[in-house]
């Protein structure tokens, strides 16, 4: 278990608070920016609401640190705190805990030009120093100063000055963790060295606690049936990032022979590829990661080159000729495979693929196939299909006059049709290797977001069945990821659920380090200073 303080073991009544949080959310550009329905999906917000009614409740004065809002250089206006204040207003309101109104700093709550606050030090302390017992004051998106990103000390000092002496840094910022940013790292040593403390949330205690230490709970003796979902949309190849891919190789160190590898949603038919392909590759599994390692190696370099021959346009020609590479690496693991196009559409019909990618997407599949298998770890992929005749949006909707049936086999989905969630058959098989599961996580929806689709092939609401059945019976159930939160709240499944993240390549880092995020190592080194 990791070794730190959580607000339930402190006397915060009447201090100052500095909680930070992750309220990145998505944003309606249509609405207006004094629009608290501006915010699209308040899901983030909602989840630091238990910790802000005991902080409430104990008449702290609350600077929250909100952390960034999509990515600006400098005061960009579409990408203020504002709606984000107003609609945390409108939920603490909600629930009956609003006492005074929430601020926000530098204000433009007047309707004045959203600033920074680095560089309106002065004013933000005024109004900090302003604040009321149980009252909020919302910081402007951090990422308005570059000293936040860079971790700058100074601009951390002067975050932390706002709190004073002997107040409490309250980590909440579930989905920024695992970035080594000046409010999530710096901030909590100098409130500490102030003769503070620093926690962490409810939230986030409990998304360490099952999440961060999934390690340890996998390694119990005689544990029953683990349950891993690598489902969703994208396969990440990049170099260095943590993926969904990488997830599942560290997780597959640690499964046993019961434990189950369940393959769902559009990353289904790249897997399905690997497997038509299976034999061919695991004899030639070395070849290709020597490509994979080739290419990788001339990317590198001709980034270094690029950048010191071509400063004023490197961004344009590095993305030009990263996609040659990605193209050049793709083709030669297709020819080493010896598939082609035409092979792949009559296997997988019109279904989703990174087509620019699919070679070496391919030989990743194939890679945590050869790996279940040493490990015996049984991989379930689809048996049968939901499909459809048209492209959903880019929301996952699918054009009014779209036809859907079921597909009854694995491959040789028709042309012109497409998968878009599992069948009935595939749904019967998953249900029974969840319901009695000790631990399960969800890493991704397992179909699109069509309504339609979801009447017609009644995924989630088996899938929330199956999970809620697990849970019943004593299971540990996690949900992971932002579209996966934003599915299960959908279709009514936070029941089914022991933690139910928000966050995205933090969960998946969280899980892959064995929770040593930057965050948690700050709160941990924070606990041992006197």
């Amino acid at each position: 278990m990791h070794k730190f303080f959580t607000l339930n073991d402190l006397d915060v009544q009447g201090k100052r608070v500095l909680l930070r949080c992750s309220f990145d959310v998505p944003l309606d550009s249509n609405k207006s920016l004094l629009d608290h329905q501006r915010v699209r999906d308040d899901s983030r917000i909602r989840d630091a609401i238990p910790t802000l009614k005991f902080l409430i409740e104990n008449k702290t004065k609350i600077i929250l640190a909100s952390g960034w809002l999509g990515r600006p250089e400098g005061e960009d206006p579409e990408l203020s705190m504002a709606p984000v204040a107003l609609r945390l207003q409108e939920l603490l309101r909600e629930q009956d805990l609003l006492k005074h109104n929430v601020l926000l700093t530098p204000n433009c709550l007047d309707g004045s030009k959203p600033r920074s606050v680095y560089k309106n030090k002065d004013e933000v302390a005024m109004d900090v120093s302003k604040l009321k017992d149980g009252q909020i004051i919302v910081l402007e998106n951090v990422r308005y100063d570059p000293e936040a990103n860079s971790n700058d000390q100074e601009f951390a000092k002067f975050i932390a000055s706002l709190a004073g002496k002997n107040a409490v840094y309250v980590n909440e910022a579930e989905a920024q963790n695992h970035r080594p940013e000046a409010t999530i790292v710096s901030v909590p040593h100098f409130i500490v060295e102030n003769g503070g403390k620093a926690v962490f949330g409810f939230k986030c205690a409990e998304v360490i606690k099952y999440i961060g230490n999934i390690s340890k709970l996998l390694n119990k003796k005689d544990r029953g049936r683990f349950v891993f979902f690598l489902s969703g949309k994208k396969i990440e190849t990049q170099v260095g990032i943590t993926s969904k891919i990488t997830v599942t190789n560290s997780l597959l160190d640690k499964m046993n022979e019961d434990d189950v590898l369940v393959v769902q949603g559009a990353v289904t038919y790249t897997f399905l590829l690997a497997q038509q392909y299976f034999n061919v590759i695991k004899n030639k599994i070395r070849e290709a990661e020597d490509i994979i390692e080739d290419c990788n190696r001339k990317q590198k370099e001709e980034t270094a080159k690029i950048k010191k021959e071509n400063k004023s346009e490197s961004s344009r020609i590095l993305v030009e000729r990263e996609a040659q590479i990605q193209k050049e690496k793709s083709e030669k693991l297709k020819q080493l495979i010896n598939v082609t196009d035409a092979q792949i559409r009559n296997l997988i019909g019109a279904s989703f693929v990174e087509w620019k990618e699919i070679g070496e997407q391919i030989i990743f599949a194939a890679q945590v196939l050869l790996k279940a298998k040493s490990r015996m770890v049984e991989v379930l992929l689809g048996f049968d299909h939901t499909i459809t005749n048209n492209y959903p949006d880019k929301f996952g909707s699918l054009p009014k006059d779209s036809e859907i049936k079921f597909f009854d086999a694995p491959k040789g989905i028709p042309e012109g049709w497409l998968g878009v969630a599992p069948g009935p058959k595939t749904l019967d098989i998953i249900y029974e290797s969840v319901k009695n599961c000790y631990m399960l996580i969800l890493a991704g929806p397992l179909s699109i977001e069509d309504e339609r689709v979801e009447k017609f092939s009644e995924t989630n609401k088996k899938l929330i069945r199956a999970i809620k059945e697990a849970k019943d019976n004593g299971g540990i159930t996690i949900g992971a990821g932002g579209d996966t939160a934003a599915v299960i709240n959908r279709w009514g499944g936070e029941e089914a659920f022991t933690i139910l993240s928000n966050a995205g390549g933090a969960t998946l880092e969280l899980i892959e380090k064995d929770g040593r995020l930057p965050a948690i190592v700050a709160i941990e080194e924070c606990s041992k200073i006197k």
